[in-house]
């Protein structure tokens, strides 16, 4: 028996309980025999626990069993073993199941602060089944809804889905629409996460309309989330503002008191900001996930604080704050993993694999992605499958010679997207398979990718994934056509668009852009070339030194994206005689490969 694992420790569990039983005693009596709680002997029959020697030899004089039973990989039955007890009277097994209940409630409570939620899970399905022998539909469906919570922070969404179900059926038979209320709002949770839409939005609605002020809140608020899922930004706006009118009324007629409404109102500050950063206004979001992040540990939600946190970092990947950004997915990983809450936990993951892929450093960012893949499957987490995809599809892209594996993730994110009608992240997905067409020189492809996400985009209003569309648009026409004054005209939209929204690859991707087409216009636009560059390098250098202020590998010129920009730097100084200048800026670059194409024939590749 291996008590390092949780199935032994159970094993373990199981004979204690045995040993219990056969001396004819209860779980309170031999606490109180030994001198621990309740509770501790309950951790120990579940396995959550692992039951101490000196326990076990106590449990063991207290039961009439050898120490050796607890221990025995094929445990025989003691000799001359007490026979168990006859069975008592009706009323003393109710009296005792009761008690057990009682003492599994306890139990539960305990594992909640602070939470461990799979003994919590475990705990749970053992009050299921105790409320069932009692015939407490109360009490079991209240269990099945703590059930589904726990398994919800756990990510196992299909399992929180059918034990939030049951509860919901229990607690509509029972007449507890309280409980229906709370049970139907975390299924819509679960449904969600599974990207079964409709059917969480039928439970929404459901208790939007409903007579308890909770669950109107909370109903109108999620209708307003799956709203903005489905990029229907202004529909979202409305039910966000509803919410807030209810809770803001409920305070004023006394139905809410003001730390109830505080914390609602944070969940509609938290929705607020999300549409801000769907449309790409960094400048909005970033703000409120501060203050998100302020006013959630003020009043001690560690579910919004992490919320805030996420929200925080990805604003700063996008603005280029890279330093920022890995610290934040850092610590909202630990995090996360420190309180149980895996589907956060696999999100972090994923975007740190995006981040990761960005920076050049593409095995990590597989492993990452990777991982975060496995945890999302395991758990039908789709919206994590997404992001996993796409951090995948990213490093696979960026890696050398992986482009059939880099489009079966883009394919793979883009069928999740479109089964959740998720607008904005199918954007994600086309531009993802723009750079891989233009990467592989599939110039129609290019045309029809981009096409379709600057579409979606201007549809939605996304500055931030426009000027990405723009930008590939352009490179279409300059590849397509050859119509440079078009491709100059999308370039330059995309250059503004990027400057007004921060965003930093908008920006080096246009500046590169447009330092190519006057290239190809001919020799007299060196200047404007040049600037282009400079401009382009200096934003990419910038997230260099991030990477390095984060203690990550300096691999950004990994990228043959971002490493053409400088080697185009250096062919236009060279080819304007500026040897000099060019030997300066590649030992400033401190990139071997690239000092590499320019070092002539008789001299090494680290000078020239």
């Amino acid at each position: 028996m291996d008590l390092s694992t949780r199935q032994g420790r159970r094993e373990q569990g199981q004979r204690i309980q045995r040993a219990v039983e056969r001396a004819g005693l209860s779980v309170e009596e031999l606490a109180g025999r030994i001198g621990c709680s309740r509770a501790l002997i309950y951790q120990y029959l579940s396995g959550s626990t692992l039951a101490q020697p000196d326990r076990l030899q106590q449990i063991a004089r207290e039961t009439g069993v050898p120490l050796a039973y607890f221990y025995a990989d094929e445990p025989v039955e003691p000799e001359g073993a007490p026979a168990p007890s006859p069975p008592p009277a009706t009323q003393d097994v109710a009296t005792r199941l009761m008690e057990s209940l009682r003492a599994l409630g306890e139990l539960a409570d305990a594992q909640e602060g602070p939470p461990d939620y799979r003994a919590l899970a475990s705990t749970c399905e053992r009050i299921v089944s105790l409320a069932d022998q009692l015939g407490d539909r109360v009490a079991q469906a209240r269990a099945l809804r703590r059930l589904g919570n726990a398994r919800l922070r756990l990510a196992d969404f299909p399992r929180a889905a059918d034990a939030l179900a049951r509860a919901v059926a229990m607690a509509m038979e029972a007449g507890d629409l309280e409980g229906e209320t709370a049970a139907r709002q975390s299924l819509g949770t679960a449904l969600v996460s599974m990207g079964r839409l409709r059917e969480a939005q039928e439970h929404f609605a459901r208790i939007a309309s409903g007579p308890l002020f909770t669950g109107r809140w909370q109903g109108t608020l999620s209708l307003g989330g799956i709203h903005e899922m489905h990029g229907e930004y202004q529909q979202a706006m409305q039910r966000f503002d509803e919410a807030a009118a209810l809770l803001e009324e409920a305070e004023a007629s006394g139905q809410a008191s003001a730390e109830e409404v505080a914390t609602g109102l944070l969940y509609v500050t938290t929705n607020r900001r999300n549409v801000y950063m769907d449309g790409g206004d960094f400048r909005a979001a970033r703000p409120l996930a501060v203050k998100g992040m302020a006013d959630a540990e003020a009043i001690g939600n560690a579910d919004q604080y992490l919320e805030a946190r996420f929200d925080l970092a990805w604003c700063d990947f996008y603005t280029g704050q890279w330093q920022e950004a890995y610290r934040g997915f850092s610590t909202l990983l630990q995090l996360a993993r420190f309180v149980g809450d895996q589907g956060r936990e696999t999100m972090a993951r994923a975007w740190l694999g995006i981040l990761l892929a960005a920076a050049g450093d593409f095995d990590n960012a597989i492993a990452h992605g990777k991982d975060a893949l496995a945890r999302a499957l395991s758990r039908g987490d789709r919206r994590a499958e997404l992001y996993a995809q796409l951090a995948l599809a990213d490093a696979y892209t960026g890696a050398t010679r992986r482009d059939s594996e880099a489009r079966y993730h883009t394919g793979q994110a883009l069928a999740v997207a479109t089964a959740l009608r998720m607008d904005r992240a199918e954007i994600e997905c086309r531009l993802r398979q723009a750079r891989l067409s233009a990467q592989v020189g599939d110039v129609a492809e290019l045309q029809e990718a981009a096409g379709r996400a600057l579409a979606l985009a201007t549809r939605l209003g996304a500055r931030h994934l426009e000027c990405l569309a723009r930008y590939w648009q352009a490179e279409a026409l300059r590849r397509a056509a050859g119509d440079r004054t078009a491709a100059r005209t999308e370039a330059q939209i995309a250059l503004e668009i990027a400057r007004s929204v921060d965003l930093m690859e908008g920006q080096w991707r246009a500046q590169s852009l447009l330092a190519l087409l006057a290239r190809e216009e001919g020799p007299g636009q060196v200047t404007e070339i040049e600037e282009h560059l400079r401009q382009a390098v200096a934003l990419l250098e910038r997230l260099r030194d991030d990477l390095k202020e984060a203690g990550l590998p300096d691999t950004l010129l990994e990228n043959e994206e971002c490493v053409a920009v400088y080697a185009m730097l250096a062919e236009i100084l060279a080819g304007s005689g500026r040897n000099e200048e060019v030997r300066t800026f590649l030992e400033q670059t401190g990139w071997p490969p690239l000092s590499a194409r320019f070092a002539p024939p008789d001299q090494s590749a680290t000078g020239l």
